[in-house]
Formats: C-alpha cells, sequence, structure tokens
C-alpha cells in the first residue's frame, strides 16, 4: 500500500512539473524573426541584405504583424524595398517605414530623377519656425532675397512743369550706346522650382541608448528642421547657389497640381521685385485709395 501512495506521489510531482512547463510556454508570446537596421539609411535609400540584420523577438501575434519579418524580407528585397523613413543603427524596420513593389517605385520616383543628368539636389539652410509643413515629394518655390533699407525718412520729390522735348539722335552704323540701367536694393526673385528629397533634422545622442532595460531607444534623437535636400534643373542650381552666397533663400508650397510643370522645367517664371517697384506700387496705390 506504502508503494502504492509513492508512485501515486511521484507520478502527480511529476505531472505538476509538466503542467509548469506548460503553462510556462503558454504564458510567453511566440518568437519572431524581426528585421533590424546595422547601418543609418537616409528615406529613399534602396535596401539590401548588408544593411540588416534579424533577431528573435517575443511578441503577440497583432504586434508581429506591423514589423517587417524575416519570412517576408526576401520577397521585400525581389521586389525592389525602399526606405521610406530615415532608419536608425538597432531599429527594427516597421512595416509602414519600408516600401516594395508598385509602392517602392512611387516612393524612389525621387531617386529615380537623380539618373537624368538634368537634375541634381540642392541642399537649402532652413528655419523651422518659418517654415511650411512639408514632406518629401511637396512641390516648392525658392525666392531671392538681398539687400535692406535703413532710413529715418523716405522723401520722393514732385517735379511740376512741361515735358521735356526729346532730342532726336542719329546714330550712325558705326557707333553703340550705352544703356545704364541702375538695380535699386532690396531685390527679390523668384529663381527655381523643386520637389523636396528630404528634410534633415539636428541629431544629438539619446541618452537613454544602451541603457538596461532600453534595448529598443534608437542612438540618435532628431530635433528641428535645418534643411531641405530639394531637387531642381541643372540649369537653376547656379542660381540657389549664388543666392546662398549673397543673400537669403526663401521657400513657399506650391499647389501639387504644378508638379508636373515643375518636372518639365515648363513653369513660368516672374519677373522679380525691386525696391523701385515698390515705390511705384506704394504711390499708385495710395493715388488710387484717396
Amino acid at each position: 500500500m506504502r508503494k502504492i501512495q509513492i508512485a501515486v506521489g511521484v507520478l502527480l510531482a511529476a505531472m505538476a512539473v509538466v503542467a509548469v512547463l506548460v503553462l510556462g510556454r503558454l504564458s510567453q508570446p511566440p518568437l519572431y524573426e524581426v528585421v533590424i537596421a546595422v547601418k543609418e539609411i537616409p528615406a529613399f535609400t534602396p535596401l539590401t541584405r548588408d544593411m540588416v540584420a534579424v533577431d528573435s523577438w517575443g511578441m503577440s501575434p497583432a504586434v508581429a504583424a506591423k514589423y517587417v519579418l524575416s519570412a517576408d524580407w526576401e520577397k521585400m528585397l525581389a521586389e525592389g524595398a525602399v526606405a521610406v523613413e530615415n532608419l536608425h543603427v538597432g531599429q527594427p524596420l516597421l512595416r509602414a517605414q519600408v516600401a516594395s513593389g508598385a509602392a517602392a517605385e512611387k516612393v524612389s520616383r525621387l531617386s529615380v530623377a537623380l539618373a537624368d543628368p538634368n537634375r541634381v539636389i540642392v541642399s537649402v539652410p532652413v528655419n523651422e519656425e518659418n517654415l511650411p509643413a512639408l514632406v518629401p515629394g511637396d512641390v516648392v518655390a525658392l525666392f531671392y532675397a538681398a539687400g535692406n533699407i535703413n532710413a529715418q525718412a523716405l522723401v520722393t520729390q514732385a517735379v511740376t512743369g512741361p515735358l521735356a522735348t526729346p532730342t532726336p539722335q542719329v546714330v550712325t552704323p558705326t557707333e553703340t550706346t550705352t544703356e545704364t540701367v541702375e538695380l535699386q536694393l532690396p531685390v527679390a526673385k523668384w529663381i527655381a522650382n523643386g520637389i523636396v528629397y528630404r528634410l534633415n533634422r539636428e541629431k544629438r545622442e539619446n541618452p537613454n541608448y544602451g541603457a538596461p532595460g532600453m534595448e529598443n531607444e534608437p542612438r540618435y534623437i532628431e530635433g528641428a528642421v535645418k534643411s531641405l535636400d530639394v531637387v531642381v534643373a541643372r540649369a537653376d542650381a547656379e542660381w540657389v547657389a549664388f543666392a546662398l552666397a549673397h543673400g537669403k533663400v526663401q521657400l513657399a508650397v506650391l499647389p501639387a497640381v504644378t508638379r508636373d510643370l515643375v518636372e518639365k522645367g515648363t513653369f513660368p517664371p516672374s519677373a522679380g521685385v525691386t525696391w523701385s517697384d515698390f515705390e511705384d506700387r506704394f504711390f499708385r496705390e495710395r493715388e488710387e485709395g484717396q
């Protein structure tokens, strides 16, 4: 009888151990092979195998569906996977951050445009406080502005009297005439149109990176937008460089319907504005308002 009791006790103990193991496994989330970036990857970059690694993560199926898994990675590579956003070292790739197939063609269209020798990327410093809300792919106009007016008072003298009769001037074929045009500062000119390629943000070290329990923290924290990479026509790149060196470049957002004209280089230019233009408009509208 005692032997039977011992055998039953051993059996019950074994069953308890098995139950604990089974319950432990059931309580743990399943493991998934998640694709992780091993280098800094700018937005619109075509992805390759050497840019990523694979790590096992425990998570629920609902959460796993939001990440790029190794089981899907090879297919996405074959379909031309492209990063939609900036990816940082150690960051797991979300499906929303990677495009492939037809979606990749749309995302990388600006990158493809760089294969055209008549298209270049220029970097334009900006102040985020004065920057319209922008995302890559937006159509923008670049304006050049230079000069300042420093005066306590502006005086315009009105001269009355008969109009002077111009004296006819005879020019022989061997003579040349020179016309002097005075350009009064300040001056502003619409110099280029382009498409936003990337927003470059300030980066600073994340103090939580590498800390215990902070394995998912990125190495860098992004701050304010410091500059824009803009795709412009090659002929406009020198105008932008001149403007950046000698004045200020301001930016405005164009309607999306102008994108085709901008890409074809057929968007009409403007005449520009000088201080004389401002004076003319000021006094004309002042007289009209009287």
